[in-house]
């Protein structure tokens, strides 16, 4: 029997997490937050896929059946490579199933505006996943780089100061903006204050990632029935871990383990 495993570079996966573990918390989680490396997004992109690929190999060296890339920067220059190399294991990414929503809904045939780090957009993961499933019409994607929000979430700023932020890159937005993907992990921890100041559609690929994992499992019950049922959730950190509880305690509040364990990373 095994475990989920999700995969960030910081305190983003946090939110994930707290969907999946809403919409399935009967399931065994193994969570590795890689807060020494991170931010990923300043990174050549072979640094980044070997320290995705090294967190990956140690999930599977830890009884996780399936590991969850939770991570946008980290899954765009891995995912395609590592399903490829490890074809019998299985690696999901957070990416796809927003992607998926925006083509099956009459989102498709809109402007798409996306929040995402440099390393994210220069990937091109979003253009490679749309011509994937919709090869009708040329995507016409727009980006606005926030590496600032990254830092923000990793230090906890003061709530004045994250609206300021968010009101900030919203203005570099058109007015008529009816759509907008939150392109990292760490920007759907502020999604209350994304919802604050706009008022059309926000597409959260953490929540996007839950719901659609419920369509994955009943797809592949040969996977669901190898997943241990014990309620239990294991947290990894390459971070001080007095750091990493503090933090958690403000993004998670109801707290659901007692301790929180140190990786040692190279």
């Amino acid at each position: 029997m095994g475990k989920i495993g999700f995969f960030d570079s910081g305190f983003g996966w946090l939110q994930t997490m707290k969907y999946f573990h809403n919409l399935y918390p009967q399931y065994d989680y193994i969570f590795l937050a890689d807060n020494k490396n991170c931010p990923f997004w300043n990174k050549a992109w072979e640094e980044i896929q070997k320290i995705t690929f090294d967190a990956l190999n140690w999930f599977f060296d830890n009884w996780v059946e399936i590991a969850i890339i939770a991570c946008n920067t980290a899954a765009a220059y891995s995912i395609r490579k590592r399903q490829n190399l490890y074809p019998n294991k299985k690696t999901l990414s957070i990416t796809i199933p927003w992607v998926e929503e925006i083509i099956l809904s009459e989102n498709a045939w809109l402007s798409i505006w996306i929040m995402a780090t440099q390393a994210t957009i220069t990937s091109d993961i979003y253009n490679d996943l749309y011509y994937r499933f919709w090869w009708k019409q040329k995507p016409d994607f727009h980006f606005i780089m926030a590496p600032k929000l990254v830092d923000m979430v990793e230090s906890w700023a003061k709530e004045s100061e994250i609206l300021g932020e968010v009101k900030k890159y919203l203005n570099m937005f058109p007015k008529d903006l009816q759509t907008l993907v939150l392109g990292c992990t760490h920007f759907s921890v502020y999604k209350d204050y994304f919802s604050k100041l706009f008022s059309w559609k926000i597409i959260d690929p953490s929540l996007n990632s839950a719901v659609k994992f419920t369509e994955y499992l009943q797809k592949h019950p040969e996977i669901e029935s190898k997943l241990k049922k014990d309620w239990k959730t294991d947290f990894y950190t390459t971070w001080d871990t007095g750091v990493f509880d503090e933090i958690w305690a403000k993004i998670w509040w109801d707290k659901i383990v007692s301790k929180f364990i140190k990786l040692e990373s190279s």
